[in-house]
């Protein structure tokens, strides 16, 4: 039988808290309900007695369900608790929900509620059971062998028994002469002789252990069922031992079968198509799966107020020949059928309101079927029926009167059962309904909401759950929705993946069915439900990864196993506690204690321990220091009571391990982990841990952590980073090149270091990317990048100025020499001839020298960048250098009418310069034209000469001129200042065949 479930229902109305304990327990066996009537009643039973879920109304006095639930998570914050209530508002669910609830569900009238809730219940106990077998899955490490009642049998590597225990001889019944020596095969029936060879070829040519389940043959002859655990352990390739853990399963065995039958006709009886039908299936299950031959099924005949025998088994009709018809009164099962309680009659013959008094019949099992009938299972024995096969048929009765219920609703309620029929054996479940032939579907709300949807975002049609299925899901999917379209299979079923609107993956169950079908057989319509089974997935997953990782560790672990009687006397030691106490293998420590090996105050507390774990019944752990070789060693310690079949404990089984080492590990980690945080998160560079997937030839790289800094410096959200490649991080051409640099410093196999521009949204960065190994394999990389700007733009800016200085030294020692080689010249005249006319030149050239001077230092100070800008009116300003600059009879149009931000005073040196530079070289009648260029920039352009195409590039450059008596700066210095304004210029011809000069990238308002 299943667990029992200890559910507690809180409800302030008696009547209706036994109603629902009564339909519970007839739902599901497994079920033990007890019931209070109020929020502080239920806190007192909570608090004595171990239960699985609480149920709970909404509207009670003092407490109110939300209150009671706040109390229980104060208590137990995973303990399931559903609010089972009869006041119904989504204010009521939104603040049941915020304190915690695991369901919700509101009461209506009619039983199938009950079936909701049952269903309800057992969901959430079988999701809290599985996280807390994952929590205590840690804590097996105790029990080992002895824990259970296994036998163990240790094999050498002929697979002949070396050795086995008292309990592997009792199982086997057979003593240990009898065994040791024999073949493995000698254990089982011809039959299961190729069982036994695959389990040795695959132990021996696999790694780690192997699982089977064999027939056995016992010393007295008879064949028993057992599961088997079998082991080679290894070690430098060397066989060290074979061990094999087996016990008797053959009762489980046959009660699975029959439950597993029993679920096989629990489903028959959803798809029968009469109440005929229902009773016959019942009473051939009864019959050949229960082993109960006289068996019936009554059903209501509501028309004659009577109970009719629908279905009878051969030998109930050889017992009695003519099954009668039942009326109000006439017998026990009337009553039965009345009062709606089962019976159960060892001897029946003793009772007056037996029907026939004259049949063979002793015991008898009268069990209702609700409003549809009773079903009865008798026998000619007294004392007939064991509690399995009651429990057995109660919950067939359930599931007939489930079968007869439906049958009844079917035909009235057709079209909201083939929604909802499916909907109804579990939680959270999202409803699809396809109309196949136009391939249109009906999703609901939580269907898109499970995967992060809304309704309006989802089209309602078949693609969009093709498109949302995971490639490597799609052919499976399919195979089992074609097998159910062509009537291989009842319902359809699969486990698949689906895409998130997150981008993210979800396992959804799928189950649905094909409610009607056109003259030719082909699906029309079909519905299903989809339930998210993500978390229990994950959760079965992690258990069973942990189990297999137990198990290694329980085959290999160097423990320390003691056996005690409950005075703690030695009854057994192993050879690595023999071992630590210094006792050798031959020497009896039988009837010993811890007082023959230990020092006294380690022993009393020891048998303290002992008889702390004794009293209590259940394991103890504690940590002891035993002095070894002179040295204190920690030893993790483990007693657990070991209880007969009446639970009082008549033996000790006590596990040590020493910790002595991992404690001194367990101190440095915490040291190392402390630094490592302190380094890693308080650091000002951006720091980013990247995993290795794949093989070093095509290796994945996936940013596994990134520090503060990183976050704060680059712009990525740490935790939309982690698990990203840096394709999926930067794009495909930067996250390629930083791939690219990672995917080199593991070919190196050292750190390497480069620029970087592209992960980060301003600057430059230097990253250096180091390896980490282990086991000699490059396990991952270390990436610390760190903002390199100011060294990069000084290291550019001391470049400019060397380019500049050697510019200025250029025209310094080109264009100077000039002026001052007529100064010498001209000042050695005047000295000799004394001739005034030497003097004009001389000051001509003085002047020539003041001009070139004056435009380098222009130059060299326009080559600043600009760091304050200020709204200008371009049209006033360009008025105001137009009057600043002679113009002669030159003509100014300007359709500039923006707005632009810049620095006044250089903006006004760069128009002057391009005025007098179109007046200069267009003549005194030329026209200068400035205006707009979109909203990039603006334009100045004349209708003059123009400059021609192959000059449109060196125009610009420090000395170009045209003209006698220019220095050759005024256009190197309009360049300057657009540089320094971070703008680009350009010139081109005019629309009137002259020069124009665009400037684009200048801010403005138009």
């Amino acid at each position: 039988m299943a667990d029992v479930v200890r559910v507690l229902h809180v409800e302030d109305d008696p009547e209706f808290a036994s109603m629902t304990a009564a339909f519970l327990s007839r739902t599901d066996d497994r079920f033990d309900v007890v019931s209070a009537t109020s929020a502080d009643e239920g806190l007192t039973r909570l608090s004595k007695e171990p239960i699985d879920c609480v149920v709970s109304d909404f509207d009670m006095p003092k407490q109110d369900g939300i209150e009671f639930l706040q109390s229980v998570r104060a208590v137990d914050e995973d303990l399931p608790f559903i609010l089972f209530t009869g006041k119904g508002s989504e204010e009521v669910a939104s603040e049941a929900i915020s304190a915690g609830v695991t369901d919700y569900l509101q009461k209506q009238q009619g039983t199938d509620q009950y079936t909701i809730l049952a269903n309800r219940i057992a969901n959430a106990v079988e999701q809290y059971r599985s996280q807390r077998a994952l929590d205590a899955s840690r804590k097996r490490l105790s029990l080992f062998i002895d824990k259970s009642p296994l036998g163990v049998i240790e094999w050498d590597e002929s697979f002949e028994v070396v050795q086995v225990n008292e309990k592997g001889e009792e199982i086997l019944r057979r003593g240990d002469a009898d065994l040791v020596g024999e073949e493995f095969e000698t254990l089982v029936p011809d039959s299961a002789l190729d069982a036994v060879e695959e389990t040795i070829t695959a132990l021996k040519e696999g790694s780690g252990g192997y699982y089977t389940v064999l027939d056995i043959e016992t010393g007295d002859g008879e064949q028993i069922v057992c599961e088997w655990h079998n082991r080679i352990i290894r070690e430098d390739g060397e066989t060290v031992a074979i061990f094999s853990q087996f016990q008797e399963i053959t009762e489980r065995r046959q009660r699975q079968q029959r439950i597993e039958a029993l679920h096989d006709t629990t489903r028959k009886l959803m798809h029968a198509e009469s109440r005929e039908a229902v009773a016959e299936l019942v009473v051939e299950t009864a019959r050949d799966l229960l082993g109960l031959p006289l068996s019936a099924v009554f059903l209501a005949d509501e028309s004659a107020d009577s109970l009719r025998p629908t279905a009878v088994t051969d030998q109930a009709r050889e017992i009695i020949d003519d099954h009668p018809t039942f009326s109000e009164g006439d017998s026990l099962v009337w009553e039965v059928f009345e009062s709606g309680e089962q019976r159960v009659f060892d001897d029946v013959s003793t009772n007056p309101g037996r029907y026939n008094p004259d049949t063979d019949i002793s015991s008898e099992i009268l069990i209702p079927l609700g409003d549809h009938g009773v079903l009865i299972a008798a026998s000619t024995d007294t004392d007939a029926f064991e509690d399995a096969s009651i429990s057995l048929m109660r919950t067939l009765a359930a599931n007939t009167e489930e079968a007869l219920s439906r049958l009844d609703r079917q035909q009235e309620l057709r079209t909201l059962t083939e929604r909802h029929e499916l909907a109804l054996e579990g939680a959270e479940l999202g409803v699809w309904d396809w109309n196949v032939k136009t391939d249109e579907v009906t999703f609901d709300e939580r269907w898109a909401d499970m995967l992060g949807y809304s309704l309006d975002e989802l089209d309602p049609s078949v693609d969009t759950w093709d498109e949302l299925i995971h490639p490597e899901d799609r052919d499976r999917t399919y195979e089992a929705l074609d097998a159910h379209f062509d009537g291989e299979t009842e319902i359809y079923e699969c486990d698949h993946r689906l895409k998130t609107a997150a981008g993210d993956y979800r396992w959804i169950r799928d189950i649905g069915k094909v409610f009607e079908r056109d003259e030719h057989g082909d699906p029309v319509r079909a519905v299903g439900i989809h339930q998210d089974v993500t978390d229990h997935k994950e959760r079965k997953q992690a258990l069973e990864d942990t189990s297999r990782k137990l198990q290694v560790i329980l085959d290999t672990a160097p423990t320390y196993i003691l056996m005690k009687d409950t005075d703690s006397r030695f009854l057994f030691i192993n050879s690595a506690a023999r071992d630590l106490y210094g006792i050798d293998a031959d020497e009896s420590v039988v009837g010993t204690s811890d007082y023959d090996i230990l020092p006294d105050h380690i022993a009393e507390q020891t048998h303290a321990d002992d008889q702390r774990a004794l009293e209590q019944k259940e394991t103890v752990e504690v940590e002891t220091v035993i002095p070894v070789d002179g040295t204190e060693r920690t030893h993790l310690t483990r007693k657990t009571p070991i209880l007969d079949e009446d639970g009082e404990p008549y033996a000790l089984c006590v596990v040590a391990t020493d910790i002595t080492e991992q404690k001194r590990r367990e101190r440095e980690l915490a040291r190392l982990t402390d630094e490592y945080e302190a380094v890693f998160e308080n650091t000002n560079d951006a720091i980013a841990l990247v995993d290795i997937e794949g093989s070093a030839d095509d290796p994945t790289f996936r940013y596994v952590r990134t520090n503060e800094a990183y976050e704060r410096q680059s712009g990525f959200d740490t935790e939309s980073l982690t698990g990203q490649t840096p394709v999926e991080a930067a794009g495909p051409d930067s996250g390629r090149r930083i791939a690219d640099h990672y995917d080199r410093c593991v070919s190196a196999g050292e750190t390497i270091t480069f620029e970087e521009r592209d992960l980060h949204p301003t600057g430059v960065w230097e990253t250096q990317v180091t390896p980490i190994f282990a086991d000699g394999e490059i396990d991952r990389l270390v990436a610390i990048s760190r903002d390199i700007s100011d060294r990069i733009e000084y290291r550019e800016e001391l470049e400019r100025q060397n380019d500049r200085l050697a510019e200025f030294a250029s025209i310094v020692s080109h264009d100077l020499r000039n002026p001052l080689s007529v100064l010498e010249g001209s000042l050695a005249l005047a000295r000799d001839t004394g001739n005034d006319e030497q003097f004009d030149r001389c000051y001509r050239a003085i002047d020539r020298m003041k001009e070139l001077i004056e435009d380098l230092l222009t130059l060299a100070r326009e080559g600043d960048t600009v760091s304050e800008t200020e709204p200008l009116d371009l049209e006033s300003t360009v008025q105001s250098c137009w009057h600043a600059v002679e113009t002669s009879d030159a003509t100014l149009e300007v359709t500039a009418e923006s707005t632009i931000y810049a620095d006044e005073s250089r903006v006004r040196q760069l128009l002057e310069n391009l005025i007098n530079n179109a007046v200069t070289h267009g003549g005194p009648a030329v026209t200068v034209e400035i205006g707009n260029i979109n909203d990039s920039g603006f334009y100045v352009a004349d209708d003059g000469g123009g400059i021609p195409a192959e000059q449109h590039e060196t125009v610009f450059e420090s000395g170009y001129t045209t003209t006698d008596g220019g220095t050759g700066f005024g256009l190197a210095i309009v360049k300057e200042i657009a540089a320094a304004h971070d703008w680009s210029v350009s010139v081109t011809e005019s629309d009137d065949g002259g020069a124009r000069f665009e400037f684009r990238g200048v801010r403005q308002e138009l």
